[in-house]
């Protein structure tokens, strides 16, 4: 125990030497130091490499699995579903049109021979002939238009006589009208037929596309189904022009009627996928990876890397990476204090303490990811940092310290959600587990909590992605009670170092303060016993009105029971301790004791540095009496001296003024206790308690000694209604017992 008090002791005289800075040129020191500190945990190895061998070297010695690993053969699992997938039925819908539409660009093919080669020769008759009736002349109209309609039929003898160019050209005029394309021959062949002839063959080619179209045809069967159509229409028992003229039409139009549906395929193909399980292999501790003299293979390199036993090679993008995450992070959170916590921002000892847990954090995170086990994956202890920072600054500061620090760890664990989100809700539960600390044994109760959270979330998050792998689990969870219960055990035991180190005060600090078995207060009751009560009063009333103007009531009655320590040094000259004793003033200077009682701030400052009190409570000790004029002994000076050259400033202490809320209300609830002690007035009247305080802190508000201390108008009527509700009942009005009831109680009637 000795040791341990001796290092907190050297702890606060490092801190008092070197972290004692306010500067913001130190601030940017230790934010570039720390930048570079994460940037290089992000990219530390601390492994050494054991081999560095690629697929097709010959191994020069044996290597061996230094543990146990299971993991999924992505190769092997890759394989075996893009087979299933490859092997998986296609589904083929028909399509009813398909028949339709090859029909009717037959039937458009004749119509277009037909109607193309009439008007080809229409357009050729010459017009040098004259009509005697050119205006109408022809008796009847009926007659003309049936000499017309003869006229335009074409004979075999006039369609024989197109000569060759004549049939190109009108084969051009088909072709332009059918829109697909056709040879010349099949469509010389076609533009050459009679009516009847043509006819036949449209009758012919119908015949064998229906036929065909009977049947399902794939689009993958368009081949053997054109080869089929003109093995058909080159049976047929006519001339081998025509032939071959069906063959090259049937061929041109046909189509394929089934065709495949991609969504109910596409869905087969994940269903035959869905069924393949992942294959998993299992390397066993001892067991011979790659023996001497053998051929590295893809398959080992992957092992290796799994062990963490294959040196790769310098990944400088995602060193790069890291960096650029490291520093956008980093930024962001420096902004976060600076426009949104100005008071931890203009506090470097907090921002430094900030930054050490941090960085303790992520260098365990970083140890964690080279043992590649799922206990240890868990384990990271982020709420440890959530916890300190909740009890040591806020829980606001250690929000955002958690998430920063989750967002921070996500590229050490290759992007794994499953561990950010574990860290951070276990800080989470860490912060809300602390909000209102009362002893040590709290801390401890976080870290279970923590544990018992990260059962059914580890839990939730397997089943989440249906995780079957019940020992992978099972480690997990049990990296997650280890979690908590090192968070519990990390965060209790560095909680005092880290008050002593970066001189901040905890709850639990303040609350084993207020122990009365702390040895500065036995003392002080034993050897300053008005003292002592005295200041409990104040503490009450500190307490009290604290809480009532949202203060920190914690911190005002833990202050209010040192604030006068200074008195150990001399008790005999403080009225507390003189219970109707001689004075020793009376054989003193108004000057010296003035300077006497002026002291006891002074001696208080000492002593409480000597114990180690936090620097909060050292402050209140000195600004608890302000630049007060200790009014009686300047009083007497002024009656015992015959020259003017009485100073009040000699008679004043040295200040300085309450600079917060908790020194403010301790100034006055010790000038109110003093006061009201010290009168003889009727104590049980609510009213005289309340007109007298309400002077008190008037006159203090006058002498301009609450200027500093951020109290209001408000604030002060508050603390008024406090310390009056406090007093009436320190001082509430008994019951006088009558005179036979306290016979009996003192055993003075024993008649009965």
């Amino acid at each position: 125990m000795k040791f341990m008090k001796k290092l907190r002791v050297k702890l606060r005289k490092w801190r008092r030497e070197y972290l004692d800075f306010s500067t913001n040129s130190y601030k940017v020191i230790w934010a570039v130091i720390f930048f570079l500190l994460v940037a290089l945990i992000l990219n530390l190895d601390l492994i050494p490499n054991q081999v560095d061998l690629r697929a097709g070297q010959v191994s020069q010695s044996d290597i061996t699995a230094p543990r146990t690993i299971t993991f999924i053969d992505e190769a092997r699992t890759s394989e075996l579903r893009q087979r299933a997938a490859d092997t998986a039925p296609r589904v083929y819908e028909e399509d009813s049109t398909v028949e339709e539409n090859v029909l009717k660009k037959v039937d458009n093919l004749f119509t277009a021979v037909t109607a193309e080669r009439e008007f080809f020769y229409n357009n050729k008759i010459s017009l040098t002939e004259e009509n005697e009736t050119e205006q109408g002349q022809v008796n009847e109209t009926g007659s003309e238009d049936s000499a017309e309609e003869e006229e335009n039929k074409l004979t075999a003898a006039e369609i024989q006589n197109f000569s060759q160019a004549e049939i190109n050209e009108i084969a051009d005029l088909i072709r332009a009208e059918i829109g697909y394309e056709l040879s010349q021959e099949s469509l010389g062949v076609l533009i050459t037929l009679n009516q009847e002839e043509l006819s036949e063959i449209e009758a012919r080619t119908l015949n064998l596309l229906e036929n065909k179209l009977g049947s399902r045809i794939l689009p993958s069967d368009l081949v053997s189904a054109r080869e089929e159509l003109r093995q058909s229409a080159m049976e047929m028992d006519i001339s081998r022009d025509r032939r071959l003229a069906i063959a090259e039409i049937t061929e041109t139009v046909i189509a394929a009627n089934m065709f495949l549906n991609q969504e109910a395929t596409a869905s087969r193909r994940q269903e035959a996928i869905a069924e393949v399980e992942a294959v998993e292999k299992t390397v066993r501790q001892g067991e011979i990876i790659v023996r001497k003299g053998d051929v590295v293979t893809e398959a080992d390199i992957e092992i290796l890397e799994r062990l963490g036993l294959q040196k790769g090679g310098i990944n400088y993008y995602n060193i790069a990476g890291r960096i650029l995450i490291s520093f956008i992070l980093v930024l962001l959170l420096g902004f976060y204090f600076y426009k949104y916590q100005k008071d931890v921002w203009q506090d470097n000892s907090k921002l430094l303490l900030i930054e050490l847990l941090i960085l303790t954090v992520v260098f365990f995170a970083k140890i964690m990811t080279f043992f590649q086990n799922p206990f240890v994956d868990f384990m990271v202890p982020t709420a440890m940092a959530s916890i300190l920072l909740t009890v040591l600054i806020s829980s606001d500061t250690a929000l955002i310290t958690t998430l920063f620090i989750s967002l921070l760890i996500a590229p050490i664990y290759d992007m794994n959600f499953n561990i950010v989100l574990t860290s951070f809700l276990a800080g989470l539960i860490g912060i809300f587990s602390v909000t209102r600390v009362k002893e040590r044994g709290d801390i401890i109760r976080a870290g279970l909590n923590v544990s018992f959270i990260l059962i059914f979330l580890i839990g939730g998050l397997s089943l989440l992605q249906q995780n079957q792998d019940w020992t992978y689990l099972l480690w997990s969870i049990g990296g997650g009670i280890v979690n908590g219960l090192l968070v519990g055990v990390l965060a209790n035991g560095l909680l005092p170092y880290l008050e002593d180190l970066f001189d901040m005060t905890s709850s639990v600090k303040l609350l084993e303060l207020s122990n009365p078995s702390q040895p500065i207060l036995k003392r002080m009751l034993v050897e300053a016993p008005g003292t002592y009560h005295h200041s409990v009063i104040v503490g009450n009333l500190a307490e009290t009105a604290a809480e009532d103007v949202g203060a920190d009531s914690l911190l005002a009655r833990a202050a209010a029971y040192y604030h006068d320590i200074g008195k150990l040094k001399r008790p005999y000259f403080f009225s507390d301790n003189q219970f109707g004793g001689e004075n020793p003033h009376d054989k003193t200077s108004p000057n010296l004791s003035a300077l006497i009682i002026k002291s006891h701030v002074k001696d208080g400052v000492e002593m409480a540095e000597e114990n180690g009190l936090p620097s909060k409570i050292i402050d209140i000790i000195k600004q608890h009496h302000g630049t007060n004029l200790i009014s009686y002994f300047y009083q007497q000076a002024l009656q015992a001296n015959k020259h003017d050259d009485i100073e009040k400033k000699d008679f004043r202490y040295d200040g300085p003024k309450p600079q917060s809320k908790e020194a403010a209300i301790i100034m006055l609830a010790d000038i109110t206790e003093a006061a009201i002690r010290s009168k003889n007035f009727n104590k049980n009247n609510h009213d005289r308690i309340e007109g007298f305080v309400r002077g008190l802190v008037k006159d203090k508000l006058i002498e301009n000694q609450l200027d500093q201390s951020n109290l209001t108008l408000s604030d002060l009527d508050t603390i008024v209604k406090s310390f009056v509700k406090v007093l009436t009942g320190i001082y509430h009005q008994r019951v006088e017992y009558p005179d036979k009831l306290l016979k009996e109680m003192k055993g003075g009637n024993n008649s009965d």
